[in-house]
């Protein structure tokens, strides 16, 4: 299960900015100035899961957990998008 420090660990390892709203911390990733996704994470979730990741970053559940504990780059990450041509 991902949970909140996954999904903070994955936007700080892609250098994702941040926007706060009112129940949700939203990060988005940009290359070359364009937006290539947006996820949110909920506050008072620190241990609820966050299953739509995968489905935000456009890969997945196990690319995901490996881009949240290391074995998945940056570099690696951006390349997956490359081969689905989303980037």
């Amino acid at each position: 299960m991902l949970t909140q420090d996954d999904a903070e660990a994955i936007a700080d390892k892609l250098g994702c900015t941040s926007d706060e709203g009112r129940s949700h911390k939203y990060y988005e990733l940009f290359v070359d100035d364009k937006l290539i996704t947006r996820f949110g994470v909920r506050r008072a979730s620190r241990e609820k899961g966050h299953g739509h990741l995968p489905r935000e970053l456009h890969i997945t559940q196990k690319q995901c957990r490996d881009l949240s504990k290391c074995p998945l780059s940056k570099d690696g990450y951006l390349q997956i998008l490359r081969e689905k041509d989303l980037l």
